[in-house]
């Protein structure tokens, strides 16, 4: 199995959860998560750039297995469905397995599970009944469901439905149409204080729907602190399809909230995450989402999307390699139909048809009327291959088609594309401030005639090259110069050589001697002080930037995505 932390490296970090969170949203008192007790062993985790702690480190170590485990042990279960007995075993040893995983799972469990969990139900039920307390064999704490390390756990043709409390799962295979929900469509099944990792999670590329990782929550059985890490979760549905089969990598659903999906990896699928309340008048149910270090490649559609939700974190994910498909254009991430709060933070896109895409709004702004924010990201290399989904929606780095509510797009870097930033239709309101703007084929920002967003947008302090290419909502192309004469607004920026430190070799950051360094607007010079916005809401600092270099605080920002 493949594991995206091998390329990740970690430093130690107490992850024991966010104590203080000042808003005055009522949503907000739902981030604040469990620190009544310490983790028994804390691990080696850093937390991605602005993802608040959860209540755990997903890291965290399990317990031990016995060292002389030849009888049975109260707490300690060994299952092998093929071989085992419930009848003439309660816990089960390696030599003598258990058939079947006791449901519910009491406190304090440790389940070993080894080959292929063949259960004869059409749906494998996993219930845990877990604390927060320590740990103790058959007494308290969580339980903890782990595959056997010389013979795996697996899940065939078979879907897990995974609820309860305190449930740790480790190191399962799923594959030939096995799969893992957390949740159910049935009340009852209320699911919290879930970590789910180490596990693969193979589909089948004939299938015509389905989701490999799913939660499903209920208003009156909640889905919440969900924990989804280093897994490898691919190969569902079909990547040349005529239409949308919308099979899913992972898929986060209404009344799902506080959830880590932190450090896997999801490939070749027809589609990749997607975080969706289903309603404007949901929206709300689906929030605190941290989709975080991710690495997304060989995509249909969408390597990340978001429609209607509220407060989702996206950040220092890795997403590339992105299939067009005929229903809907190839994007790195995606959002639609007025998702409010969203944070679009230090990702790195390429080879899509378009990096960052805001399609229509479906009636308006959401619930709460604030923005989305795409704050330090790169994007590059995007362009036409000659199979355009249509020209208004390929070879651009962001583009925004809707905006009943402002449009941050801060500290980005966006190199080597069609056309840098463009709005399609409907008006918007595009805040443009601090971005390196470079290698842009046809114009580095296209506002198209007919609407209003150039009236309604502002652009202060970008980088573009020595020739600088502005389309302002009039369907002339400016130079800088003439572009600032004409609207009287770009001040602050710089139309030079950007003198990246190595561009071939894809290092956007800045020599010394580049007019973008401390040529940006300190964080509070910004039409919105971003930066302070995001702290205040969830307790944690963005003033970094892409390779987590701090940003001074003597105000002289670089332009771009990095600090010299």
């Amino acid at each position: 199995m493949k594991h995206l932390l091998s390329a990740i490296t970690i430093i130690s970090l107490f992850f024991t959860g966010l104590t203080s969170c000042s808003n005055d949203n009522e949503l907000m008192t739902n981030l604040v998560v469990d620190d009544s007790t310490t983790p028994n062993v804390l691990g080696d985790y850093s937390a991605p750039i602005g993802v608040p702690n959860a209540w755990i480190s997903p890291d965290i170590e399990s317990p031990d297995v016995p060292e002389i485990w030849e009888t049975e042990l109260a707490g300690y279960y060994y299952i092998d469905y093929a071989t085992g007995s419930d009848t003439d075993n309660t816990y089960g040893t390696p030599n003598t397995p258990r058939k079947t995983i006791p449901y519910p799972v009491p406190a304090g469990s440790y389940v070993v599970v080894a080959g292929n969990y063949n259960y004869i139900q059409n749906d494998i039920k996993l219930r845990g009944e877990g604390t927060s307390d320590d740990w103790i064999a058959g007494v308290s704490g969580p339980v903890w469901v782990v595959s056997d390390s010389e013979n795996k756990a697996e899940i065939t043709d078979k879907k897990m439905l995974l609820s309860g409390s305190y449930v740790y799962l480790d190191g399962f295979y799923f594959h030939s149409g096995g799969s893992i929900q957390l949740g159910s469509y049935e009340s009852g099944s209320q699911v919290d204080h879930i970590l789910v990792r180490n596990s693969e999670m193979v589909g089948e590329h004939d299938v015509t729907g389905g989701v490999l990782i799913n939660t499903v929550g209920l208003e009156s059985d909640p889905a919440s602190d969900i924990i989804i890490y280093n897994n490898y979760a691919h190969g569902i549905g079909p990547l040349d399809s005529d239409v949308d089969i919308d099979a899913r990598g992972c898929s986060i659903q209404k009344y799902t909230s506080n959830m880590w999906i932190v450090d896997n990896e999801f490939s070749d699928s027809s589609a990749g995450l997607q975080v969706e309340a289903g309603s404007l008048e949901l929206q709300t149910t689906a929030h605190h989402i941290y989709i975080a270090r991710n690495h997304v490649y060989n995509i249909a559609q969408a390597g990340i999307a978001v429609k209607y939700a509220l407060d989702i974190i996206i950040s220092e994910n890795i997403v590339h390699d992105i299939i067009d498909t005929p229903w809907s254009p190839s994007k790195g991430i995606g959002f639609q139909y007025a998702p409010d709060r969203v944070w679009i933070l230090f990702n790195e896109i390429y080879n899509v048809y378009t990096g960052i895409r805001g399609a229509s709004d479906n009636g308006g702004a959401g619930t709460n009327g604030e923005s989305v924010f795409m704050i330090g990201n790169l994007i590059r290399d995007i362009s036409i291959d000659g199979t355009a989904y249509n020209d208004a929606t390929e070879g651009i780095g962001i583009q925004i088609n809707n905006g009943a509510t402002p449009r941050y797009i801060i500290n980005n870097t966006i190199v080597n594309t069609e056309i840098g930033i463009s709005n399609g239709y409907y008006n918007s309101t595009l805040i443009i401030e601090n971005n390196m703007i470079s290698n842009s084929s046809f114009f580095d920002i296209k506002l198209e005639s007919g609407y209003q967003t150039g009236t309604l947008s502002t652009l202060n302090n970008n980088h573009f090259d020595a020739t600088a290419k502005i389309s302002w909502s009039n369907g002339v192309t400016h130079d800088l110069a003439s572009f600032q004469a004409a609207f009287e607004k770009g001040e602050g920026c710089i139309s030079a050589a950007p003198l990246f430190t190595d561009a071939s070799a894809n290092d956007f950051s800045l020599q010394a001697s580049s007019s973008a360094v401390d040529t940006a607007l300190a964080p509070n010079e910004l039409t919105l002080n971003v930066y302070e916005h995001f702290e205040t809401l969830y307790g944690v600092s963005i003033e970094v930037d892409l390779n987590q270099v701090a940003r001074p605080n003597n105000g002289l920002w670089d332009m771009g995505a990095y600090e010299n």
